[in-house]
Formats: structure tokens, sequence, C-alpha cells
């Protein structure tokens, strides 16, 4: 690769803006009545076409609906119409990225047990049971959406989140009780920067039942909370999974928000159409990368939105190319190696 030449033709499909403009709406709250509970939306749509499969994301620990905007534009930017809820739990006023809320979400679970994690799950169901109202209330869906064609993503917390809604089980460690919480509607599953066993209730039996397509994004800067555990325990849900769609992305340099991009909503451009210049750059970032891998925090994002992408397309969209280039080696030739896309 010349140090001018454009992305190669196997990737630029998924790493450049799709062809939809969006519309973004920030002020919309769910009423789910089984609980009492009003939902904070964030809601990406594309402008044209539909109707658009919808992709529910989940945030971490202690942030809001507004985080990772450019991953969400981009997938939205391809199609998809693109839910991100903020988990609240209480009725104190919403507070983005609160220190609060923070300690509030992770000593939950270990206050509670198992069960802390029905509130954070039944927010995402309630979602799925109510896209039919959605879709009529807000005007900036009036295209449609495919209400069969879901998917759920997350990432840190939401990474656990959406892998309990997605079929993962829990033991409670002190009763040996199993906990479920799965919802059979969404259709693939991407896991960013999730869990590995822990001590909150995931053993190695916690995937054994977890059939549906899923990708697991995992770096090598990225270790886990249970002491001694390393990086490589990010991987455990693809590693304990059943075989058959099942992804990982491993990033060398990444770190635990690599995966997602900015976490404000600034404008950039198309990554699929930058000048001479910023290939150029790109391309030594790359280059140097292969040795200090962390130094390319832009391409590694890029990595993130070129997998997560096609992962969708594939699972969504019923794209066979996607599925062939997700077990291809593009990725990691593109990438010079400091991604790698495994497959089983």
């Amino acid at each position: 690769m010349t140090t001018c030449e454009p992305a190669p033709a196997r990737v630029l499909p998924y790493l450049a803006h799709g062809p939809y403009a969006i519309d973004v709406v920030r002020e919309y709250e769910l009423h789910d009545s089984m609980r009492g509970k009003n939902v904070p939306l964030r809601i990406y749509a594309p402008t044209g076409g539909g109707p658009h499969p919808v992709i529910l994301y989940s945030h971490g620990a202690g942030d809001s609906n507004a985080t990772s905007p450019l991953l969400l534009r981009h997938w939205a930017s391809h199609g998809y119409v693109v839910i991100a809820p903020t988990h609240l739990f209480g009725a104190r006023p919403l507070i983005d990225r609160s220190i609060l809320r923070l300690r509030e979400e992770l000593m939950r679970p270990r206050e509670m047990g198992p069960a802390a994690w029905r509130e954070r799950t039944r927010d995402l169901s309630a979602i799925l049971d109510a896209l039919e109202t959605i879709e009529a209330e807000v005007p900036a869906l009036h295209r449609g959406i495919d209400r069969d064609r879901t998917a759920i993503a997350g990432h840190s917390f939401g990474a656990y989140t959406v892998m309990l809604l997605g079929g993962a089980t829990l033991t409670d460690p002190s009763s040996g009780e199993v906990f479920r919480f799965g919802d059979p509607r969404p259709r693939a599953v991407l896991v960013i920067s999730g869990p590995g066993c822990d001590n909150m209730g995931l053993t190695k039996e916690s995937w054994c039942d977890f059939t549906r397509p899923l990708m697991v994004m995992a770096g090598s800067r990225d270790p886990g909370y249970i002491p001694g555990c390393g990086v490589l325990w990010r991987t455990e849900p693809y590693r304990y999974a059943p075989q058959g769609g099942k992804y990982l992305l491993y990033l060398r340099g990444a770190h635990h928000l690599s995966y997602v991009g900015p976490i404000f909503d600034i404008p950039l451009g198309d990554p699929g159409k930058r000048g001479a210049f910023a290939r150029r750059v790109r391309a030594a970032a790359r280059r140097i990368a292969r040795v200090a891998p962390a130094i390319d925090q832009i391409g590694l994002f890029d990595y993130s939105r070129i997998a997560s992408t096609a992962f969708w397309n594939a699972y969504l969209k019923d794209d066979e190319g996607s599925k062939a280039f997700l077990n291809s080696d593009a990725i990691e030739k593109y990438s010079l190696r400091n991604a790698r896309l495994k497959s089983r």
C-alpha cells in the first residue's frame, strides 16, 4: 500500500459513511407502564429509504444515551435506526456521565446480586415492546422501522446488559440459583469491552445456550476488573459460546474507550473520503502502530466501525458478502495486523 492509497475496496464500504443522512432525536421519553418508569431515549434515524432494521445500544455505568455518538451515527448512516436509552434507577434528575450514577450502578449488583440486572435488561425489552408506538410518535421515523430485524449492542456495563438479554445466564454465588434475562427478539449481539467470568454470577456455563450471532471486541490495553484476570478475560464470551456466527475483534493498543470513538458529538469528516494528506497521515500512523499500537487511536476506532458495520449487514440485512468479509483477513491486512478478526 502506498502512502496515499485509499482504503482497499474490501474495507471501504464499511469504513466510509453510509448513503443516508441522519436525524437525531434527543428528547423522547418512553413510558414503561409495567414499571411506571420513563426511559429517556436518543434516536439516530436515517432520513431516507426504509423500513430500517433497529439496533438498541446500552451505555456503560454512570453514562447516558449521549454516549458513543460517532459510532451510532456511523451505523445509522448505513441504514439502521439506532435507539440508545439512559438506564436510570430512581427519579433523580439526569446528569450525563455522573460520578454518583457510576457508583450507584457499580454497587447495585454487589448489593442486590443477579436480580440487579433486571432493570437494565427490562429497559431494552420495553423498547422492543414499544417499537410500534415509538415509530408512530417520532416524526423522524415516518419511513418506518423493521420490527422483525432487531439487534442489541453495548459497551462495558452495557455489554454486560446485552449479553444477558442475548441469553447469557447468571448463577447466584451464594444460593446457586440461575437467573435468565433473555429476550428472543434480537437477532444479533455486539459486546464491546464486556466481561468474562466474574464474581457476580458469570461462569463458563453462562454462554452455553448463546446460539445467536455474537461479536466480541477486546483490546491489549483493556484489562478486566477481576484481579489478575488480564486482557484476554474480555474474550471469554467468544471462547465459551457455542460455535456458529461468533466473532472476536482483538485490537492491539485498545483501551476501554478505543472502540467507541470520541465521547462528545463533534463533527468529523467521512473516514472513507479522506484527502491525500490525511491518507498519508493514516498510513504513517498504521506503520508506527506496528511497534507502538496505542498511538493510533483513530485507526482503532476505524477498525471497530468496519467490523461492527459488516456484522450488522451480515445478520440484520442477510448480506452474504458481509459474512464473507467477516471470515476474511481484510481488516488484519488493512490494519497491518493491529486488528485481528477471528470467527468460529
